[in-house]
């Protein structure tokens, strides 16, 4: 029986200099960056989301993301 996967995908946003800025998911303040990510309906710094684990920037290690007992991780370590 193979373990269901729970992949989420991760979008990068560039911020409209007219919008009221977004809250991020992962520090709570207000980014104000050129670009944001969204994943998992929330809206994240580059800097804010990383994988769990190894703490690498999921925004450069590709464009998904997967979550494990609450958990959000990289595609290696989700695997491990």
């Amino acid at each position: 029986m193979q373990k269901e996967e729970k992949s989420f995908g991760i979008q990068m946003l560039s911020v409209q200099p007219d919008t009221k800025p977004k809250g991020c998911a992962g520090c709570n303040r207000k980014i104000k960056d050129r670009y944001l990510l969204k994943a998992l309906d929330k809206y994240w710094h580059e800097d804010c989301l990383k994988c769990a684990c190894c703490d690498c920037r999921l925004g450069e290690v590709g464009s998904t993301l997967y979550t494990k007992a609450n958990l959000i991780l990289c595609r290696r370590d989700y695997l491990r």
